[in-house]
């Protein structure tokens, strides 16, 4: 008897020795795309289907499949021939939680993403199965990205068109920093990427999701032509307010976007609107001694000069207690500006006091 377990024992750590080198020869011709030496292998090696499935099943120390595998490595016809073996694999994520889509999307390898995967996705190249398709295009990784978030991350925008065209839906999906692929290509300023966006998903009225696409405009520093897009796509998009409560009014003035604070300014946007700590666009553009901003929300909503924060200041105080000296300046020298000189705010500080406290 202690024989016969002795032998049952070295068969099967046979068996699993056999798998295994069987497995890294198939890791290697993986990852160097020889594809016939790989189908030789499964097809000489594994005549049962089950043996077949679970080896083709394994996988790396890192969870990736053999799709993952050969997709990283730029093997786009090997890939295609593992999943015609065994189509689940497609849909399979690495530690990362990244799909073999993620991974194409993030090489920008627009032959692997529409004539491969998508088309495996589908079952054949003719007769579409959008169940299969919707799922891979909606997956998301650790870090809650599509595959179109990825494509958008690393500017790859061949591989993103493709990807809004195969569901527009997910181009308003939004990821852990509750940012949509709208709002990377409004950042960006990829002016082809959201037009489409805009036709394909927001004109089918799909809602926006996350963090506005405007404030990324904004803070991107992005041309007039984007911000004209997006401010086009809901009503009330132009006060937006984001988690601090500020509007796209607010950022622009901080960043000393000029280009921003006018689009913004033509569009009557209200520059009235206060954040959670009680501040307006012109003491935010005060507090950074932009002058040329003070000047253009001035310009085209003069009694701005008279808003006072949640600590009753004045831009004045904001300018002297911020330390810019040219902001200051400018106001001294200005007559329209003498009303603020001797405000107090709630403390008792005019600004020269506060000048002279943060000097």
């Amino acid at each position: 008897m202690e024989a016969h377990h002795g032998t049952q024992d070295f068969e099967e750590t046979d068996g699993d020795a056999d798998n295994l080198r069987l497995y890294q020869q198939l890791y290697s011709y993986a990852i160097h795309g020889q594809t016939n030496r790989f189908n030789d292998t499964i097809a000489n090696e594994l005549h049962d289907p089950n043996a077949r499935v679970q080896l083709l099943s394994r996988r790396s120390p890192q969870n990736n499949t053999f799709v993952h595998i050969a997709v990283s490595s730029g093997h786009v016809k090997l890939a295609a021939k593992i999943l015609q073996q065994h189509k689940p694999l497609l849909l399979e994520k690495n530690f990362e939680g990244d799909t073999a889509l993620h991974i194409a999307a993030k090489a920008g390898d627009i032959d692997t993403t529409t004539n491969t995967l998508l088309r495996e996705a589908r079952g054949t190249t003719n007769v579409e199965n959008n169940g299969d398709v919707l799922t891979l295009l909606r997956m998301k990784n650790n870090e809650e990205n599509t595959a179109l978030h990825e494509a958008l991350i690393r500017g790859h925008q061949s591989v993103a068109k493709c990807l809004i065209d195969a569901d527009p839906a997910v181009s308003l999906y939004t990821n852990k920093e509750q940012k949509s692929p709208l709002y990377l290509a409004a950042e960006q300023g990829l002016v082809e990427i959201v037009k489409l966006i805009k036709e394909k998903a927001v004109e089918k009225n799909i809602e926006i999701q996350g963090k506005s696409p405007l404030f990324a405009a904004i803070l991107g520093r992005q041309k007039k032509e984007v911000l004209k897009i997006i401010s086009n796509m809901e009503a009330n998009i132009l006060n937006s307010k984001d988690e601090k409560g500020r509007t796209p009014l607010h950022c622009a003035a901080s960043i000393g976007y000029l280009e921003g604070v006018r689009f913004l300014g033509r569009r009557l946007v209200d520059s009235h609107q206060e954040d959670h700590c009680g501040n307006f666009p012109i003491h935010y553009a005060s507090s950074k001694g932009h002058v040329d901003i003070v000047k253009e929300l001035l310009r085209y909503c003069p009694d701005s000069m008279e808003l006072r924060n949640s600590s009753d200041q004045n831009i004045l105080h904001v300018a002297a207690r911020s330390g810019k000296d040219n902001l200051v300046q400018y106001f001294l020298k200005k007559v329209e500006f003498q009303m603020l000189i001797n405000q107090k705010d709630n403390r008792g500080n005019t600004p020269l006091h506060l000048a002279k406290m943060y000097d």
